[in-house]
């Protein structure tokens, strides 16, 4: 059945509208440039390998990291390797409630790290350090305001 002349005005308008608002996306994406870097990673072959221990020992269950895994229980470990140097990790899988009173991982709730092989503590060291954050990512550190700063 053929449109009657008011029809296709009608349907002509609303696609001369769907185009414009097409285009319209296509010039602000263009001019804003860039979007601004979020999470990436910085990946050793210790990293990739400590990503695969990340997996098997089941870390997963209670954190989030690149995007997948439980969130609420624990940190999310997206961030890191900006938010911590490699010695404070190096130190936490140490021994973690001298660094994180109250940590989890003392092997009330998580795994008592201090019990880990000196190998399996290393691999996940490089895999959190290569968690990075860039400064548009939530996961990127914020400076600790003044009121929670120790007093002097």
């Amino acid at each position: 059945m053929p449109l009657k002349l008011g029809e296709k005005v009608m349907f002509g308008a609303a696609v001369l509208v769907a185009v414009a608002a097409v285009g319209k996306a296509v010039v602000q994406a263009s001019a804003s440039g860039p979007k601004p870097v979020r999470d990436f990673y910085e990946w050793t072959e210790a990293g990739l390998a400590g990503q695969s221990r990340y997996g098997e020992l089941g870390c997963n269950n209670c954190h989030r990291a690149m995007g997948t895994g439980e969130i609420g229980h624990a940190p999310v470990l997206d961030g890191e390797g900006t938010r911590r140097t490699r010695d404070w990790l190096v130190r936490y899988f140490e021994s973690p409630t001298e660094l994180v009173p109250g940590s989890a991982h003392d092997g009330h709730l998580g795994p008592d790290f201090r019990r880990f092989a000196g190998a399996d503590r290393h691999l996940l060291v490089e895999f959190l350090f290569g968690l990075k954050a860039g400064p548009a990512s939530p996961n990127y550190p914020v400076p600790p305001s003044a009121a929670a700063r120790p007093p002097s």
